[in-house]
């Protein structure tokens, strides 16, 4: 019988083949494309994140809470290829507050009429997956425009530094892990897998730069920090799912469970390699 580890290993692996071959699809072959990518994304998280809050007692408004998602990315994903992408993208990053800010309106007054025992959690749970997760996945749409030219492959550079964080972290994980990292969020994961994944995202980091022919600091920079974003964000989205009381959020991908545990580094991740190349490039 084949070791638990090595099927669980290889059933990842051939899961994860696939995943990489249709978002690089995705993401390369048209701006339409990868719009549909990112909207796909956003509601597929955002409907497990609705899941895991009534698991945790809340009543959101799904309706709502997918409409207002849907509307938050939708405007950055039909950025992806703009000229202008960054002043545009920074001014709707803006707007979207004010669109978020009318929404949370709508939404209370909504709740008004919902007659539920829980408002302040229904209200949360419906506005939060908007600011979790439409937000920062739109920002991904900026990231091609910032640097030396438009170039798409700095996306698929940004999720490269992602996926080698998750793979080797896990490999070393479970090869040398022996010093839990947060033990009462995330039993499994370790110092040691922790420190192979940041290697690992840094080396990934150095190599975009080089066959971008772009700053080496400046990614080496990004390499560490989306790194260190992504591994929060899954700690984040395990803290959801353990007072949840579930496994995983989703069963999309055999080894990986569900749209929101596929992503969950991403939406920490985003926000702070956006952020970060944007004020490298005001410096």
């Amino acid at each position: 019988m084949m070791n638990p580890k090595i099927k669980d290993i290889l059933i990842r692996a051939a899961s994860g083949v696939v995943m990489l071959v249709v978002m690089l699809t995705a993401m390369l072959w048209s701006t339409w494309s990868f719009a549909a990518l990112l909207v796909a994304i956003t509601a597929g998280v955002t409907w497990e994140h609705l899941r895991l809050s009534e698991h945790c007692g809340a009543q959101p408004q799904k309706v709502m809470a997918m409409g207002i998602a849907l509307l938050v990315v939708a405007p950055f994903a039909l950025l992806f290829d703009s000229e202008h992408a960054i002043t545009e993208g920074v001014s709707l990053m803006f707007g979207m507050m004010f669109v978020v800010m009318i929404a949370m309106l709508m939404v209370l007054f909504v709740e008004l009429f919902r007659q539920r025992e829980t408002p302040i959690q229904n209200v949360g749970a419906t506005i939060l997956p908007a600011l979790q997760v439409a937000l920062p996945i739109g920002m991904l749409a900026l990231l091609p425009a910032i640097g030396e030219g438009y170039n798409a492959w700095r996306v698929v550079a940004f999720f490269s530094i992602i996926w080698a964080n998750d793979v080797f972290a896990f490999l070393v994980g479970i090869t040398l892990g022996r010093h839990r990292l947060c033990e009462r969020i995330s039993p499994k994961k370790s110092w040691e897998g922790f420190i192979g994944g940041i290697v690992a995202a840094m080396g990934v980091a150095l190599l975009a730069a080089h066959l971008l022919g772009e700053n080496m600091y400046v990614w080496a920079g990004m390499g560490i920090l989306t790194a260190l974003a992504a591994v929060a964000g899954d700690l984040i989205e395990s803290m959801f799912k353990r007072a949840a009381g579930v496994k995983d959020s989703g069963a999309i991908m055999p080894g990986h469970g569900g749209w929101f545990d596929r992503f969950d580094a991403v939406l920490m991740a985003a926000p702070v390699a956006v952020i970060y190349r944007l004020m490298i490039e005001i410096l």
